[in-house]
């Protein structure tokens, strides 16, 4: 079955019919176009879901030198990851602190380290899918997907954005509904956190201008926004466990953004805010690391850093 979403000049497209009615038939256009600027519709394809919230190490990407994506234990990843600011892959204006940072998580077994714990989260999500399906007493066939969409519900790859679990219509049989995969995932230590203003609650219906934290009040809002606190007392959970990423003996050695912005060469783009602190500070994408714990970053799309601007944040060295 082809994608019904995809991409066309980087921007998000989809492909439907008339929508069904309960036997499966094309409805009339009397029924599925109720009026003038509506028209129900049918989804024939398929698609893919981007976890909001969360971030699991890469399984392949591309990388510099090499033509198409490559698997992260491949020796074209091993080489790079190994020293990718050698002069043989090109110039890369980081700056020093960045850089620093960052080679102290190079060198031997990093690509593969990397692919690990991709295939470990992959694994992770099949088993809590498979256990989802057994606890319903369904099959692939008759399981469904709930969606919880926050602020933005398509990515640039024309994935939908989403918190997602399973699809349980009578919430208290076989039991109560287990939490999001989203937190599952975080739960388990198969994944660290990627927080995106403004997707940070699937149950806020704050307009977006009112949805600007304040300066001074980032700790406070990270602990009065429910699914926002849960998933991070998960993160430190795991850490403290040991669990997944966390591994003492083999723990995750670049996230997962880094190993994009590093395949791509290009410079993180998405600006930052400390969720452990009150304070008034946005810090640049460079300084992302300044803030140790994947859990306290709340990243902001430089789209909307004028807002946090105008609302009173600071921007600490952007000039």
């Amino acid at each position: 079955m082809a994608d019904a979403f995809f991409t066309v000049g980087g921007l998000p497209r989809a492909v439907t019919s008339i929508r069904r009615d309960a036997n499966g038939q094309p409805q009339s256009l009397n029924a599925a176009i109720p009026d003038g600027d509506t028209v129900g519709v049918h989804v024939a394809g398929s698609g893919s879901v981007r976890f909001l919230g969360i971030d699991t190490p890469e399984k392949s990407f591309q990388v510099p030198g090499a033509a198409g994506a490559r698997r992260l234990d491949s020796a074209e990843w091993e080489t790079y990851l190994t020293d990718p600011f050698l002069p043989q892959f090109g110039t890369f204006p980081l700056e020093t602190p960045l850089a620093d940072h960052l080679r102290t998580r190079i060198g031997a077994g990093a690509a593969s380290n990397h692919r690990l714990h991709g295939d470990n989260a992959e694994q992770a999500l099949i088993a809590l899918v498979q256990s989802d399906i057994t606890a319903l007493g369904q099959n692939l066939d008759t399981f469904a997907f709930f969606l919880a969409f926050s602020f933005e519900v398509f990515d640039a790859y024309g994935r939908f954005l989403a918190f997602i679990n399973r699809n349980q219509p009578n919430p208290n049989n076989p039991g109560p509904r287990p939490l999001s995969y989203n937190e599952r995932m975080l739960e388990n230590g198969a994944a660290l956190p990627y927080i995106i203003w403004p997707n940070i609650d699937p149950f806020r219906a704050t307009p977006l201008l009112d949805a600007v934290l304040d300066p001074g009040t980032a700790n406070q809002v990270a602990q009065a926004t429910p699914a926002l606190r849960r998933a991070r007392d998960f993160v430190r959970q795991a850490r403290a466990n040991g669990s997944g990423v966390f591994n003492p003996a083999n723990p995750l050695r670049f996230e997962a953004f880094e190993v994009r912005y590093l395949g791509r060469r290009e410079l993180p783009n998405r600006a930052v805010i400390d969720l452990s602190r009150n304070d008034d500070v946005i810090l640049r994408p460079q300084s992302y690391f300044r803030i140790p714990n994947p859990e306290d970053r709340l990243f902001i799309p430089p789209a909307f850093v004028p807002l946090f601007a105008a609302r009173g944040w600071r921007l600490e060295g952007w000039f």
